[in-house]
């Protein structure tokens, strides 16, 4: 008795069909990786613009509830102009601690030492201490 020949099942998909799909898989993923990261940065530089901004904008109030006077800390500044005061910045290329001059009223970013302004430059190229 013949038998007929079985028929294969020549469904699914090749290795090299794989390798393909798996390969474009993986450069859509590093190009996304890529710009979240950036993305990433630039979301810390711009928290520190504005953490910045909330203690300058928090000594001027201060000054014009006070009669022009500058706190002589910024801890003066809690809790009635600010809630909570950060101790220390925190970018995407350098990080350091806020200097204040209670005479000018000036807050300024300085680096991790603070002894100097901070040198380190942001995403965009600018100079954190130019903030």
């Amino acid at each position: 008795m013949l038998t007929q020949p079985t028929k294969k099942n020549n469904s699914g998909f090749t290795l090299i069909e794989m390798l393909v799909v798996v390969s474009v898989l993986g450069i859509l993923v590093s190009l996304a990786g890529h710009h979240h990261t950036r993305v990433l940065k630039k979301s810390q530089d711009a928290s520190v613009m504005i953490e910045l901004n909330c203690i300058r904008n928090a000594v001027h109030q201060f000054a014009l509830d006070n009669m022009g006077r500058f706190p002589q800390t910024l801890d003066e500044l809690k809790p009635a102009h600010l809630k909570n005061l950060p101790k220390q910045w925190r970018g995407s290329s350098g990080s350091g601690c806020y200097f204040y001059d209670s005479v000018e009223g000036n807050v300024e970013l300085y680096d991790a030492s603070c002894s100097k302004p901070a040198e380190q430059t942001d995403q965009g190229g600018r100079k954190y201490a130019d903030y």
